[in-house]
């Protein structure tokens, strides 16, 4: 299995959610073990509703921008790709990560930022070897294992990721890390987005754009539901707090609060690895 392959299943997973039908029969093949040790954790109530939510991640499709990507029809001129993107984390950032919280957030942050790097040309096993790095460290076996699954078939098939990810983490009592990692995911797909609009909103329609708004408020939801739980998530529910007011139902509302909201999307996505 190449590393560029399992880079690239993350960032769409991170950036984007999965579109797939295998919710219900991961469901179904949970044991009563686990349920027990979920019931244990948090309330049945709150089970059903994380399921929801993590379902409502999966049901989403893939943001256009990054499918053109991933196709090919997003493309930079050569002229364009000798000014290097100057934005994107630090590598050296991974080294000043200590808690578990930091590396699931460098995990999504490394993840986008490595597709800008291969849009611009730019070397990437460095970005390879500390995603396998922190896949490791965060003990990320469903995403290890999805990736070897789905890469097999198609790099862009994420069936049933999203779900796998966070049924895993549900069991081992990590469900949290979750809600952390697509967080930072979609904010820092929200930072580059913004620096670049006009580049990148024309390949959004108005269900595209909705479904940003969408899938933001998805990781909120269950941020917020987690932190009686989980206090140690009140820094990223601080840090995702200003930009509650995103709520775009189409591509010109899109535009306008990417445009309005750059200041903050920018203060918060540097606050990530804080």
């Amino acid at each position: 299995m190449k590393k560029i392959a399992i880079a690239l299943l993350l960032t769409s997973a991170l950036i984007v959610s999965a579109c797939g039908n295998n919710a219900s029969k991961k469901k179904d093949a949970g044991t009563k073990s686990e349920i027990s040790q979920q019931e244990q954790y948090l309330t049945q109530d709150l089970i059903i509703k994380i399921d929801s939510l993590i379902a409502g991640f999966q049901r989403l499709g893939t943001m256009p921008h990054v499918q053109a990507i991933h196709e090919g029809n997003l493309v930079l001129t050569d002229r364009e790709k000798r000014v290097k993107p100057t934005y994107l984390m630090p590598l050296e950032k991974v080294n000043e990560l200590v808690t578990l919280n930091q590396k699931n957030r460098a995990l999504a942050v490394y993840s986008v930022d490595r597709e800008i790097a291969l849009l611009y040309d730019m070397p990437v096993e460095a970005y390879d070897r500390i995603l396998t790095q922190l896949m490791v460290e965060t003990d990320n076996v469903a995403l290890m294992d999805g990736t070897q699954i789905n890469v097999e078939v198609n790099a862009l098939d994420l069936d049933s990721w999203v779900i796998t990810m966070g049924n895993e983490q549900m069991e081992k009592e990590q469900v949290h890390m979750f809600f952390e990692t697509m967080a930072a995911g979609i904010l820092e797909g929200l930072y580059i987005t913004s620096l670049d609009i006009p580049r990148y909103i024309t390949y959004f329609d108005d269900q595209s754009a909705s479904e940003v708004s969408y899938r933001f408020l998805l990781v909120v939801d269950g941020i917020e539901s987690l932190i009686p739980y989980h206090p140690e998530l009140e820094s990223i529910r601080s840090i995702l707090e200003p930009l509650k007011v995103i709520n775009a139902i189409n591509v010109k509302q899109l535009e306008e609060q990417l445009k309005q909201l750059a200041g903050e999307i920018e203060a918060a996505r540097n606050k990530l690895l804080d």
